[in-house]
């Protein structure tokens, strides 16, 4: 009784130990990035790959305030995006509406697309996925400040393993004894260690490489991925990669996963908002929805029996 209790005041003080570490690290980034977006005249993007590189991300209401926290993490990178671009709906953006701080990173490298039609997460890759069907495209979310070797690590872990779909962070899908899916909430992935296989589910908010092919052609049939998952682009680009036979591969994670990849201060609650409105299709819902549309369970049933005989 008193080691749980040892325990379990060990772990209240990790807790507010590691609160109290990504507050520091998100403040001292802030006015890190807030200078160099200001001041900084290098380029934030760089050619000469052996493919192109280029990093797509959308924003959405207040969110475009802080945008540029994560774009100058994307210029800070170890390893630069041949291109950085920023996708933002006409109906909600123009040239006039834009922050003068995103104008001055487009002098850096920046690139921005006002386009026709807002297609919530899906933005970021359906444009992208039209614009630049050669390159290596990275998606990552508006509201994370990147640590500085994210596009190395994908990049290095493309030219190892140029078939596979690289991530930074990623679920796993779990089926119960009767070879159901489990609620998504139950495919969560314990361990740093890297993992490869058709059951790994990259999520976006680490960084997702994809390489040209490695999606089903039916990625861009928009109807489809509106009417079955409207805001679960990471259901929809998984079961694309599940239905043409792409393995999906998580790298090695060091250390604590918020402290490296933190929050950007207050853009949760802008989230939450958008997210309100679409609060009636669940994570579980979708799933179904999309796994059922492409009958996607059989392959994941096929994936765990070889694995568990292997």
């Amino acid at each position: 009784m008193l080691r749980k209790l040892r325990e379990k005041r060990r772990h209240k003080q990790y807790k507010t130990w590691l609160k109290n570490s990504v507050d520091r690290r998100v403040n001292a980034l802030t006015v890190q990035y807030q200078y160099s977006a200001l001041n900084c005249e290098s380029h934030g993007v760089a050619g000469g790959k052996e493919r192109p590189m280029v990093v797509s991300l959308t924003s959405f209401g207040q969110r475009i305030h802080d945008v540029f926290l994560t774009v100058e993490s994307l210029f800070q990178q170890s390893l630069k995006a041949d291109k950085v671009v920023l996708w933002l709906s006409a109906d909600e953006f123009n040239e006039e509406s834009l922050p003068a701080v995103l104008k001055k990173q487009r002098e850096r490298g920046l690139e921005i697309h006002f386009v026709p039609e807002d297609l919530g997460p899906y933005t970021k890759f359906y444009y992208a996925l039209e614009r630049y069907p050669d390159a290596l495209l990275v998606t990552v979310d508006d509201d994370i400040l990147y640590p500085l070797d994210l596009l190395d690590q994908l990049y290095i872990a493309h030219l190892l393993e140029p078939n596979k779909i690289h991530c930074g962070r990623a679920h796993r899908i779990a089926v119960d004894k009767n070879g159901d899916l489990l609620p998504y909430k139950q495919w969560w992935r314990h361990s740093n260690e890297p993992e490869s296989s058709l059951l790994i589910m990259p999520t976006g908010v680490g960084g997702v490489l994809y390489f040209p092919g490695c999606l089903d052609p039916e990625v861009t049939n928009k109807s489809a991925f509106k009417r079955l998952a409207p805001r679960a682009d990471d259901v929809w680009l998984k079961a694309m990669s599940l239905k043409r036979g792409t393995e999906c591969r998580v790298f090695a994670q060091y250390g604590e996963w918020v402290l490296r990849n933190p929050t950007i201060i207050g853009s949760q609650e802008v989230s939450l908002k958008r997210r309100n409105k679409g609060s009636r299709h669940g994570n579980d819902q979708q799933i179904a929805a999309v796994f059922g549309e492409y009958r996607l369970l059989e392959q994941v049933r096929k994936t765990i029996a070889v694995t568990e005989n292997s």
